[in-house]
């Protein structure tokens, strides 16, 4: 025995393309006999969404991302703390999104630190040149 398709025609013409309610004609978005139960299901979606809280709503204290390092660190923070919120497609772009910077935040960390690490060598060698014009 197959499904039967819903028998409702959409505000396009088209025929509907979802399957008829056991005892039906017409699908759940469709049959007059189900407006209520549509209602309340729209009801209860709009009460679910409100109210909704994503992680802990006290107030953060700022942080300084003053180098690469503690940009690499708050990414690491938030990615961490996207990984608890509820599995969705949102959160997995989120998470891929967030990945995608954080390597190119490692990447820039390593040449912050590789700068700094020349500019150091650099300035102790003009200082020893210094030294050794007196």
């Amino acid at each position: 025995m197959t499904a039967q398709k819903c028998q409702a025609i959409t505000k396009d013409g088209a025929p509907c393309n979802a399957y008829a309610v056991t005892g039906s004609d017409y699908c759940f978005h469709h049959d007059p006999a189900l407006a209520d139960e549509r209602l309340e299901a729209r009801r209860k979606g709009g009460r679910a969404r409100h109210g909704r809280q994503i992680g802990p709503t006290e107030l953060v204290e700022p942080i300084d991302l003053d180098t690469m390092a503690d940009v690499t660190a708050l990414l690491h923070r938030t990615i961490n703390d996207t990984l608890h919120l509820e599995n969705s497609i949102h959160r997995a772009r989120a998470i891929g999104y967030l990945s995608g910077l954080y390597i190119k935040a490692l990447e820039m960390s390593t040449l912050e630190q590789r700068v700094i690490e020349l500019e150091r060598v650099l300035k102790a060698r003009a200082e020893s040149k210094r030294s050794k014009q007196k």
